[in-house]
């Protein structure tokens, strides 16, 4: 059995990790869709498959020699864990010093089947942490899932399952939309809430998606704490471009941060954390 390998990448574009067999991807499939142009030609990698290499024919085993299975190939090694054994054969009998308790799934925890009141619960949960942007140091999952005393990844697969229900996420125009009327209104509204209610009449979005996207925009300090910071100059260069970006009538071609990378110097997840922290500390300074 071939296992197929997978890299956890952090997108330059969001800042969200996500999974991927390319290791030189730099783009989650959110951001690479909907016909979007990626990066120069030049900075993209393109990956070609190796053709598979010849191995020498093994001599034949003598007669009298038992035949041995298959090793496992690379992949299947790399995929197991350190207590991982090899499948035997399930004769229905315990194994030696083994009570009969201790075979079989008597052992796993049984999946929990949440109810339509539970469901709903995780949900308003969620959507009230995205609305005014709060983020619990254990994580939102996490928090409600200790809150409602639900296995972690019960909440996580009802949220992801809800998440993949709703409409698309918003195209690269209303993305710079929302954030455009965002800067633009930041200092006009008495709150948050009344702010996001202006961007919805101005774009005409409804509020969760203005929502969303807002906390997408203000999401990933933690990640980003280990990426080198730029220099004075090279920040103040950053910072000037990202007005000119919000001074647009649209988004240009290639994606904001390798662009202004490309421009200013550093790298794109140095673009991503001065613009990061530029937009928190507006947030911050607004509404405490």
């Amino acid at each position: 059995m071939s296992v197929r390998m997978a890299f956890r990448k952090d997108c330059e574009e969001c800042g969200h990790s996500f999974l991927t067999p390319d290791r030189v991807a730099k783009i989650c499939p959110r951001c690479a869709g909907k016909g979007r142009k990626m990066e120069h030609p030049s900075k993209t990698a393109v990956t070609a498959k190796a053709p598979d290499e010849k191995r020498p024919p093994r001599a034949p085993a003598p007669k009298s020699a038992p035949q041995h299975s298959k090793k496992p190939e690379t992949s299947e090694i790399q995929a197991m864990t350190p207590d991982s054994k090899a499948p035997k054969e399930d004769t229905g009998k315990p194994e030696s010093g083994q009570t009969p308790e201790a075979l079989g799934r008597t052992t796993e925890k049984p999946e929990i089947v949440l109810t339509e009141e539970q469901t709903k619960e995780i949900i308003n949960r969620y959507q009230a942490y995205v609305e005014v942007m709060e983020r619990p140091p254990k994580g939102r999952r996490k928090t409600i899932a200790a809150e409602m005393g639900l296995p972690n990844r019960t909440v996580v697969v009802a949220l992801r399952t809800w998440n993949q229900a709703q409409q698309k996420d918003l195209n690269r125009e209303d993305r710079f939309s929302v954030e455009k009327a965002y800067f633009s209104f930041l200092e006009k509204e008495k709150s948050f809430a009344q702010l996001k209610e202006q961007i919805c009449r101005e774009i005409g979005l409804d509020s969760w998606s203005v929502s969303r996207y807002l906390d997408v925009l203000h999401d990933g300090e933690d990640k980003l704490k280990k990426v080198p910071d730029v220099s004075p100059e090279q920040k103040s260069a950053i910072l000037a471009e990202y007005k000119n970006y919000l001074a647009g009538s649209a988004p240009p071609d290639l994606f904001l941060h390798p662009l202004i990378a490309e421009k200013t110097g550093g790298s794109p997840k140095q673009v991503h954390k001065v613009l990061l922290a530029y937009r928190l500390d507006r947030f911050r300074e607004r509404w405490g």
